[in-house]
């Protein structure tokens, strides 16, 4: 009875190990994707803001456009400054959105931005073919008549 006790105990130490080590790995992986979206969501916050931004500036563009008409004066340089700042943006915007990209271990589509898987052939989204593939061979799709 001693040496089944002393077994019993041993598979018991045992099983306590593994649950703890699978504990601590769940642990691992809970606080890796916590840090993830956090990132993410900062990165979207940023690009928020840009974007809000922009549709400030593309209001006040069209009010300007809008005065200038309603006074019978011709277009001039004034627009550029916004027009600079919302182009600078843009740049932005695209560049946190290949960060959040990274962060979520996808790529960006060079078509419509979206996120796509790293080995995708083509753009869920938008269809775009994924230039950068790393495929072996090119397949060819053949369709045949009915």
């Amino acid at each position: 009875m001693a040496s089944f006790l002393k077994d019993l105990g041993k598979i018991i130490s045992e099983k306590a190990e593994v649950v703890a080590k699978k504990t601590g790995e769940v642990a691992d992986v809970v606080v890796k994707k916590t840090e993830q979206t956090v990132e993410v969501q900062k990165i979207k916050n940023q690009i928020y803001v840009m974007q809000r931004n922009n549709d400030r500036d593309y209001r006040d563009i069209g009010k300007m456009v809008y005065d200038k008409f309603k006074n019978g004066e011709g277009a001039d340089a004034e627009y550029i400054e916004l027009c600079d700042a919302i182009a600078e943006r843009e740049v932005a915007i695209a560049k946190a959105k290949e960060e959040m990209a990274k962060v979520k271990g996808l790529d960006v589509c060079p078509e419509c931005a979206s996120h796509i898987e790293p080995d995708a052939v083509f753009c869920p989204k938008c269809g775009a073919k994924v230039e950068d593939c790393d495929c072996e061979e090119d397949v060819e799709v053949v369709f045949e008549e009915e």
